[in-house]
């Protein structure tokens, strides 16, 4: 339990440290986030349904790409991929630095969580972020007893976000 913990915290300081400098450094209090809309659902993943994306500026169809270890699983537009970040699994474009990742029962410490991306507040499941040239958005989603922090990495707000957004809202438990 322990080492578990141990590794949580580290994995979890991994992620933020690598968004920019430390999470730490220049820290300030932030006010407490109190969204009301609800981003992620959750439901049941139907090989049948179709999902739209916004990516760049257009509605494209989502591939379904499950996570390779957890229940869950997102949908994707074309040319994005899976991939291995740290220890987690992101799904996006690597390239351009737009990837949405999930962890299962990670804290998170909103005393870290400085920094403030406005079209995200409205969502009660969001946390706060790091904006350390490269932004990091953090989300906390409770279902069915599990705790998943999702989180957004991406360098521009404009083009990213309807995609991060679309895909948040996509995520799909399976079995």
């Amino acid at each position: 339990m322990k080492k578990t913990a141990i590794g949580l915290a580290l994995l979890m300081l991994l992620v933020l440290t690598a968004c920019g400098k430390p999470a730490w450094v220049g820290h300030q209090e932030s006010e407490p986030l109190e969204g009301t809309e609800q981003l992620f659902d959750l439901k049941a993943y139907d090989p049948d349904e179709k999902v739209e994306l916004t990516w760049d500026g257009q509605q494209v169809a989502g591939t379904f790409e499950r996570h390779p270890e957890l229940l869950v699983g997102a949908y994707i537009p074309e040319g994005a991929t899976a991939f291995k970040m740290s220890n987690d699994t992101a799904w996006g474009f690597e390239s351009q630095q737009i990837f949405m990742t999930v962890t299962k029962n990670s804290m998170i410490d909103a005393s870290l969580m400085r920094d403030r991306t406005e079209e995200l507040m409205a969502y009660k499941e969001y946390r706060g972020s790091i904006n350390d040239g490269r932004i990091a958005d953090f989300f906390q989603v409770e279902q069915d007893g599990e705790t998943y922090v999702v989180s957004f990495t991406y360098l521009d707000k404009a083009k990213a976000l309807p995609l991060l957004i679309d895909m948040a809202k996509s995520l799909r438990t399976v079995e």
